[in-house]
C-alpha cells in the first residue's frame, strides 16, 4: 500500500515508550554493570531497586502524596538512595545520572516506527521526562510525529489526565487513537480513558490477564503495521 496522501484519514497510534519501544530493564542492567564495574547479578538488583524507587514515587505523585517531579530527577533520587544503601559508590552514581537517555530499542522498533510513520500518525506517550525522551529519541533513532511526556500532563500513568493529553493531541478526523503498549495495566487505563488498545508483547512487559481484551494484539511492530493497514483498507 502506498503511503497515506492528502485527504486520507490516517489512524493515530500512541506508543508507550519505556519497555514497549526500548528495553528499559535490560539497558539499565547493562549500564549499571559497565559504569559500576559489578557483575550482572548485582547490576540486576541495583536496576530493580532503582526502577522500583521511581515507580513508587510516580505512584505517590498520581495519588497526590507528593508534588510532580520529572523522571530524570526521580532517577537522581533513586541513585542517591542506592549510594546511601551502599549498593553504588558516588562516582558510579554520577556516571549513571543520564542512563535513561541511553535505553536500547527492541530489534523491531526502529524499522517498525519507520513503517508506521509512513501510513499513520505516530505519537509517543511516556512517563519519561522531556529531557529523557529527547535523549532516547536521538540515541535510539526513534521516529515520531509528536512525543508527549508526563511533564506535559504534570502526572504519571495511569492517571487519566495523561491519556486525555494523547486524545487532545490526535489530529482532527483521525478517529479514536490506539494506545500501544507491552503493559496490560497501561492498556486497561487507556481503555478506561476512551482509547482503543493494541498489545505488543515484550520480555519484561506486563502480560494480559485472563479477563483482558484489546482491540488489536500484534506479535511485533511490523505485525501491528500490517494489521492497521488491513483496517484502513477495510474502511
Amino acid at each position: 500500500m502506498e503511503p497515506a496522501t492528502e485527504g486520507t484519514a490516517r489512524p493515530t497510534v500512541v506508543f508507550d515508550v519505556l519497555g514497549t519501544l526500548v528495553d528499559q530493564t535490560g539497558s539499565m542492567e547493562r549500564q549499571v554493570s559497565a559504569m559500576a564495574g559489578i557483575d550482572s547479578g548485582a547490576a540486576a538488583e541495583v536496576a530493580r531497586r532503582w526502577l522500583g524507587h521511581v515507580a513508587e514515587q510516580e505512584r505517590a505523585i498520581v495519588e497526590g502524596r507528593r508534588a510532580f517531579t520529572p523522571s530524570h530527577e526521580l532517577d537522581v533520587e533513586a541513585l542517591d538512595v542506592l549510594v546511601r544503601q551502599g549498593l553504588l559508590v558516588p562516582e558510579a552514581a554520577s556516571r549513571l545520572a543520564d542512563a535513561s537517555e541511553w535505553l536500547r530499542p527492541w530489534p523491531d522498533t526502529v524499522a517498525g516506527l519507520d513503517l508506521l510513520a509512513a501510513d499513520v500518525t505516530v505519537l509517543g506517550l511516556s512517563n519519561a521526562s522531556r529531557r529523557v525522551l529527547a535523549g532516547i529519541s536521538t540515541n535510539a533513532g526513534l521516529r515520531w510525529h509528536q512525543v508527549l511526556s508526563s511533564e506535559d500532563a504534570r502526572t504519571y500513568k495511569p492517571d487519566p489526565a495523561i491519556y486525555e493529553l494523547a486524545k487532545n493531541s490526535t489530529p482532527t478526523g483521525s478517529g479514536t487513537p490506539f494506545m500501544v503498549a507491552a503493559h496490560a495495566w497501561d492498556l486497561r487505563a487507556a481503555a478506561a480513558a476512551g482509547l482503543r488498545t493494541a498489545y505488543v508483547p515484550r520480555s519484561d512487559g506486563d502480560p494480559p490477564g485472563p479477563g483482558d481484551t484489546f482491540d488489536l494484539q500484534a506479535k511485533t511492530l511490523l505485525d501491528l503495521h500490517a494489521q492497521l493497514l488491513d483496517l484502513m483498507e477495510g474502511t
